[in-house]
Order: structure tokens, then sequence, then C-alpha cells
């Protein structure tokens, strides 16, 4: 077949927090309520502040990273806005590791290096310009798309 005719997405993924959800949501009940409780009209819009932080904090929980494979590299996004493109030839490695809660949740990272993080396994795909994690509950499933991206036939 030739590459116009191949589709561009390989394969795509999600890894969402629902779990997380049961820790972030009743974190923000208690100082939302106190705020709105509290009867003073200068706490009003702090307490609106919190809530639209907690609603957008929970619909990114929920939805989670999407991850799409293409045939010219990895997408990583969150309610439709792209957060990384990883083009396919700036791909030098990639294996499974473990992440631990030390290294924090969500989205992490300084300079070149980012991860995508709800769990404590992650594939960490080494790249030209940095370093991504991307987690997942099934990171044997990423390991299987990237070998489409990138034209691995086996792994030894």
């Amino acid at each position: 077949m030739s590459d116009a005719l191949q589709p561009e997405l390989l394969a795509e993924e999600t890894h969402s927090g629902r779990a997380w959800i049961l820790l972030i949501l009743p974190a923000m009940i208690g100082p939302v309520t106190a705020l709105w409780l509290s009867h003073a009209k200068v706490l009003i819009w702090p307490a609106i502040l919190v809530t639209l932080i907690a609603v957008a904090v929970s619909a990114m929980t929920l939805s989670g990273f999407q991850y799409r494979f293409l045939r010219y590299g990895v997408e990583v996004r969150m309610l439709g806005f792209r957060l990384r493109s990883i083009p396919k030839q700036s791909i030098v490695s990639y294996s499974i590791e473990p992440w631990s809660l030390v290294r924090g949740y969500g989205i992490r990272g300084i300079g070149g290096t980012r991860a995508f993080v709800w769990c404590n396994k992650v594939v960490h795909i080494k790249t030209t310009n940095g370093d991504t994690y991307l987690g997942h509950s099934d990171p044997e499933r990423i390991m299987r798309d990237l070998d489409m991206v990138t034209g691995v036939l086996t792994r030894g």
C-alpha cells in the first residue's frame, strides 16, 4: 500500500486518572464550602475561582491523556488540546519503567522532559530533544503502538 493510501492514525490510547478524582474532589469541597459559608462578600470571588479550578481539574482528570500514534509520530492530547508532539524520526528508544509518587502525577516536566502520568508504570520515550514519559495501565500496549509508529517488527 502506498504512503498516500495508509491511514494517518495507527492507534489511540487514553490514560485517565479517574481514581484520583476521589482524592481531588473531597480536597476541594472543604475550602469551597468554607469560603461559600463565610458570607463575607470579599470571599465570593475566591470561592468562585476555587470552584472553577476544581471543575477544570476534575474534567482533565476524568478525560485523561489521549495518546495518538500516527504514521509520522506520537501526539499527546488532553481535552482536545495538543500538549506534545514527538516526530517519529526523533525517537531514539523506549522502554517500560516504574514511576513513583515522589516524581508526581499529572503533567510534569522541565525543559525537554515531560511526563503525562496518573499511575506507577510509564513508557519512557527517549528522543533527540529530551525525554517523554507516558503513563498507562497497560504499558505493553503503548510499546506495541510505538512499534507500529517506528516500524519495529519484533522486540528482543
